[in-house]
């Protein structure tokens, strides 16, 4: 991306307030809420006791006693059924809305001033941005709109994972490839850890990874379509960018990797998604 563009999208937020909040997050997230100043922002997963994935999401502290917990359309009330449901005297308050989410891309992202809530640095390789997340926000002066499709594609491109395509189901962090960037293994109990912790310190992999596939520019892949090798299904699309030929996809962990498949009946390339992209 060589200029400054701008996405209108919506994210679900659930306001946590008190002064237990900080707390009673710190039992519940992989992130070390704690470990946050206001104004900081950091990503984390809300895991239920099997690890699980119940959301990914990011986590804002808007006041010494106040946090912000934004994720994708249609799992806010995930979040808060399932942090809502753990207090016992303690000095807590929710609130559910579904913000504007203006996500800028490109150089000079930084320099984009918008008045909101949440404005949270974004790295997607060298791909530099901001997310602004607020209630009913302005377009930004003299930056071009694009689609939601071409916001995707870059999403796609960066490798970062989202709720309903590469979350879904019995989903857990190792799975994901961001383990790095949303666990802390420094931090108290939540919900999952010890299960995370033994992953991780284990190095062992999991059943599936996320990875990238290319194929021919005409090659019509959509999601849901599966990755055969050898005649067998070893894994499914679940990320395909419009327009463009690439995608994210399932993999099983007995493939190795680069490899070549077929999807739709056309051949494609799986490779690992690299570091440098998934970066955030």
């Amino acid at each position: 991306m060589e200029t400054v563009r701008a996405a209108r999208l919506r994210r679900d937020v659930v306001v946590v307030d008190g002064a237990d909040a900080s707390d009673h997050l710190q039992s519940q997230l992989t992130q070390d809420v704690a470990a946050l100043d206001v104004g900081e922002s950091a990503w984390s997963f809300l895991l239920d006791p099997k690890a699980t994935i119940i959301a990914l999401l990011r986590l804002t502290r808007s006041s010494e006693t106040g946090f912000l917990l934004d994720t994708d359309p249609g799992y806010g009330d995930a979040i808060r059924g399932a942090i809502d449901g753990f207090l016992f005297r303690m000095d807590v308050s929710f609130a559910s809305h579904t913000w504007d989410h203006l996500a800028v891309r490109g150089p000079g992202s930084s320099s984009v001033h918008i008045d909101a809530p949440i404005r949270a640095p974004v790295q997607w390789g060298d791909v530099g941005g901001v997310d602004f997340i607020g209630d009913d926000l302005p377009d930004p002066d003299g930056v071009p709109m694009v689609s939601d499709d071409s916001y995707d594609s870059l999403r796609i491109w960066a490798g970062w994972p989202r709720m309903g395509k590469e979350i879904t189901g019995k989903t857990t962090p190792a799975m994901t490839g961001i383990v790095d960037r949303a666990v802390s293994f420094t931090k108290g109990c939540y919900p999952g850890q010890e299960f995370v912790a033994r992953v991780h310190y284990r190095d062992a992999a999991p059943p599936w990874r996320i990875v990238h596939v290319e194929y021919h520019p005409c090659a019509e892949v959509v999601d849901g379509m599966e990755l055969i090798l050898d005649g067998e299904p070893v894994g499914s699309i679940t990320s395909a960018a419009s327009c463009q030929p690439f995608a994210l996809a399932r993999l099983k962990r007995a493939v190795e990797l680069p490899a070549a498949v077929t999807v739709g009946g056309c051949p494609a390339t799986v490779e690992a998604v690299p570091d440098r992209l998934a970066t955030t």
